[in-house]
């Protein structure tokens, strides 16, 4: 199994980021591509999707709302396509970047035994407390403090 990005659910991503552009960058803590795919979003509603101007003329927001979802249910999959392109780009690209490995992971030495990445100036794993084989010092493997897995 491989490490993804704070091990986080790359399928949980896409499918709130389908539901709600930016909702899965905002569950990766992604919070500038969170907003980024929330403002193509609200774009591409505004401008495909007509309002109708008896509802916004009137003031109310109850009836706008309504006026509103009325006018969604008669448009065709023309008018559509832009919202539903929005929708699976963004599902796409939170289920990418869950699926990153972090910067800092791939960098240096990884113990053997746990696999985290230790520290290059100990001679022992900082998170299983194991000595590292191919370090010497005061804490490295000796022939009587070895420790065989």
């Amino acid at each position: 199994m491989t490490r993804t990005n704070s091990e986080k659910r790359p399928w949980l991503g896409a499918l709130l980021s389908f539901f709600l552009p930016g909702l899965g960058h905002v569950y990766l803590r992604k919070w500038l591509r969170s907003a980024m795919w929330f403002a193509f979003m609200v774009s591409a509603v505004l401008l495909f999707v007509p309002l109708p101007e008896t509802a916004a003329a009137s003031g109310d927001i109850s009836a706008a709302f309504e006026a509103a979802m009325e006018a969604t249910q008669d448009l065709g999959w023309e008018t559509l396509l832009p919202i539903w392109v929005v929708r699976l780009f963004s599902s796409i690209d939170a289920y990418w970047l869950a699926l990153q490995r972090e910067p800092d992971e791939e960098e240096g030495e990884q113990c053997p035994y746990c696999g985290k990445p230790v520290d290059e100036e100990l001679d022992f794993c900082q998170w299983c407390t194991t000595p590292l084989p191919e370090r010497e010092g005061p804490n490295g493997p000796t022939e009587s403090n070895a420790v065989s897995r």
